[in-house]
């Protein structure tokens, strides 16, 4: 049996998954057991197959109204390098933000005119390679400015384009604190310098808020668009208008979040009529860029973690499992995920209304996976949650054990195949001294 939880005892949604939201595989208990004992008592599957379609169903929503759509993958999402290859291998970009993503980006072999590079804090090495590699790196701060003029300095007789991260007021994020105040002295400064440098050229306006209704879309490309049209006589070579877009929800998580989603049409419509009524008389308009993470990556993981013990306290029923509330939410917060009970044995009944409350492995006294979750429970049962593939894996704390495996699903296949092995306490202890 299929339920969703309950918030903390208060009732915020209920009913079963439909059919229609199903995963395209429904493993059984039997193979879920065998893949327990294979790497153990928890792990993540990642669909490839339905992260392909929604690449394509995003990119095909813009590009029938832009051709000149770009998607780049925000890797800080989940950089897990089997979906980053996956990305390159479609046709899009890198959009990373550290050091760390630009070489994972750089070792998986992705061009250097492929990467986007934003960010607060860019090493200073790794501005001098992402420029020298011909990357678009977006300048955040006067100190990427500088970089970015001392590093083009040391190869004169080349040509350098970056992008600035525009800071303007939004409904939903009126104060934002990254990029230049487009109002400021400061971003005057900026794009007077780079026009005053020998080998420097901004080439394009980009900007990322983290608000996901489509009015922030509408203003944010507005106001690109607006700017643009007073820093460039002709148009620029790109406008980008970040990411933070509503991936596909199953309808019981709309209920429980209390949100109607925009759809990726929604989405292209706003954007592109934008753009399109600005450059539609020009012979050479600017590339789209658009960087979604979580848009294609949410719906794609899976979380599968077994019971290890049961019990009652004052009356409650406590599951205890393998995994933790980290596991499937990193700021511990989500208590309403999409949730499947995988019994061991489907035939037994409920005598009387049971519900659990799903504790996890840590000793963390609010680490609970979900409240009120209808029974029966038993050892050796599995839980099964979904819709977790946005910033799980990679914020996943090493707190009281490593992190889980990633398996993968190629191609809808039932074979799973290792995206990255379990963690171990090697992989924790390192890099410290003294052991």
């Amino acid at each position: 049996m299929t339920i969703h939880a309950r918030d903390c005892g208060n009732s915020i949604g209920s009913g079963f998954i439909s059919d229609l939201e199903k995963p395209i595989i429904e493993f059984t208990w039997e193979e879920i057991d065998a893949h327990s004992q294979a790497y153990g008592d928890s792990f993540y599957v990642f669909d490839e197959s339905k992260f392909r379609e929604n690449f394509a169903s995003l990119k095909q929503a813009f590009i029938s109204r832009y051709p000149q759509t770009r998607l780049a993958y925000s890797y800080k999402t989940n950089y897990t390098p089997a979906i980053c290859r996956i990305v390159n291998e479609l046709g899009g970009y890198a959009e990373v933000v550290s050091e760390m993503e630009y070489d994972l980006a750089i070792q998986l072999g992705i061009p250097g005119n492929r990467i986007i590079y934003n960010g607060p804090y860019k090493s200073s090495s790794s501005v001098r390679n992402a420029l020298h590699a011909g990357a678009q790196i977006n300048l955040d701060s006067i100190r990427d400015y500088e970089n970015v003029l001392r590093f083009a300095a040391e190869m004169e007789t080349r040509k350098f384009s970056v992008g600035v991260r525009c800071n303007f007021e939004t409904p939903e994020c009126p104060n934002s604190r990254f990029g230049f105040d487009v109002d400021s002295l400061e971003f005057a400064q900026v794009i007077a310098g780079i026009r005053n440098s020998s080998n420097v050229l901004v080439n394009g306006l980009h900007c990322h808020f983290p608000n996901r209704e489509i009015d922030s879309f509408r203003v944010r490309t507005s106001k690109l668009v607006e700017l643009a049209g007073k820093l460039f006589t002709a148009p620029p070579g790109f406008l980008d208008v970040g990411g933070g877009f509503y991936g596909a929800m199953p309808d019981s998580l709309k209920q429980l979040r209390n949100v109607a989603p925009p759809t990726f049409d929604d989405y292209a419509k706003v954007v592109c009529e934008a753009v399109l009524k600005a450059y539609e008389m020009c012979s050479c308009p600017p590339v789209l860029f658009i960087e979604p993470g979580t848009a294609l990556v949410a719906d794609t993981f899976r979380f599968f973690t077994k019971v290890i013990s049961t019990k009652k306290v004052r009356g409650r029923n406590i599951a205890t499992v393998a995994g933790s509330i980290f596991n499937i939410s990193p700021h511990a917060r989500l208590l309403h995920l999409p949730v499947r009970v995988i019994r061991q044995t489907e035939s037994r009944e409920r005598t009387e209304p049971e519900v659990y409350d799903v504790a996890g492995h840590t000793c963390i006294e609010s680490d609970y996976l979900t409240k009120r979750l209808d029974g029966p429970i038993s050892v050796h049962d599995f839980l099964e949650y979904r819709n977790l593939g946005s910033y799980s894996i990679v914020m996943k704390p090493p707190f009281i054990l490593p992190n889980f495996p990633v398996l993968q699903s190629v191609n809808g296949s039932r074979q799973l195949v290792i995206a990255k092995r379990g963690e171990t306490g090697k992989d924790i202890f390192h890099t410290f001294e003294g052991i």
